[in-house]
């Protein structure tokens, strides 16, 4: 088990799902104390906030905070004694980011068969700050087919996406540029672990829109173009992390490629990885640069 390995289940984890096993452990053991559960819960969200605020919180607050709420909250929640008996007794409790009626990417929890968001406030702080219900009673779907994700990113994130199609050795990890509301041009990355998974498979869900639905996408603006080729065009490699060369689909499906045969080869993890740990360093340059 590689770190590689590590992370790509931890991805995989993240995806949510109803469980018959679970069933009984959820209707006998969880939802008798839930009321207990739920004042737990309201307890590690005000300390989450007085800690947030220590940090000195932006006024939007709670906006935009959600996978830190809910990260913070799964932390103490692990902590708490009753919650660690129903652990022991069977239930599961983890962590899940899943598309929540077609419209949000959600970072919340499943415990047992239930679906808890303690960061229900993070879009509209009018809504109540605690959502629970039955899996089977929400709307989600797991992250995967890309443009799914591209049609919610855009309207979450108030945004237009093109086709990476400037950094090869980036684009299968991060596929994708966006025009923000602000005019900045940027990174369009959820998280890791939608390409996780997706490598887990060989990239089908990569591989699947390069050969259509990436080619429906408009280029990125001209304007855009020129600059992103001066700022990166020198692949000085302290001013973006990776190599600037304009490339096809073709060229990307076959970096794809290489990515899938570097995971089959466990000696090869480690050059996976640092690309990973290279996205966070591309998304922060391609901020600072302010290309508008």
């Amino acid at each position: 088990m590689t770190p590689l390995n590590q992370l790509v289940d931890l991805a995989m984890s993240q995806d949510m799902a109803w469980h018959a096993g679970q069933e009984s452990l959820t209707t006998s053991l969880l939802r008798p104390i839930l009321p207990e559960i739920v004042d737990t819960l309201g307890r590690l969200r005000l300390r989450t906030d007085a800690w947030i605020a220590q940090s000195a919180a932006p006024p939007s607050y709670p906006i935009g905070f959600c996978a830190v709420i809910r990260d913070r909250v799964f932390d103490g929640l692990l902590g708490d004694p009753r919650v660690q008996s129903l652990i022991a007794a069977g239930l599961v409790l983890k962590k899940v980011f899943v598309i929540l009626k077609d419209r949000y990417f959600q970072n919340a929890m499943q415990f047992g068969n239930l679906y808890i968001d303690v960061a229900n406030d993070t879009v509209d702080p009018a809504k109540p700050w605690l959502e629970w219900m039955d899996v089977r009673e929400v709307p989600y779907e797991n992250v995967g087919e890309l443009p799914t994700l591209i049609r919610v990113a855009e309207s979450y994130h108030r945004c237009h996406a093109f086709p990476n199609v400037f950094f090869p050795l980036l684009a299968p990890v991060v596929p994708l540029l966006l025009i923000a509301e602000d005019g900045r041009l940027g990174l369009l990355h959820f998280q890791d672990g939608g390409f996780l998974k997706d490598l887990a498979h060989g990239l089908p869900h990569l591989r699947s829109w390069l050969a259509g639905p990436a080619r429906l996408l408009p280029p990125l603006p001209e304007p855009y173009t020129a600059q992103l080729q001066r700022a990166c065009g020198g692949n000085d490699f302290a001013v973006f992390p990776f190599e600037y060369r304009p490339c096809s689909f073709g060229e990307i499906a076959a970096q794809a490629d290489d990515y899938a045969a570097a995971f089959a080869d466990s000696d090869r993890h480690d050059a996976i990885l640092g690309v990973l740990n290279l996205v966070p360093v591309a998304i922060r340059s391609l901020h600072t640069m302010d290309l508008r």
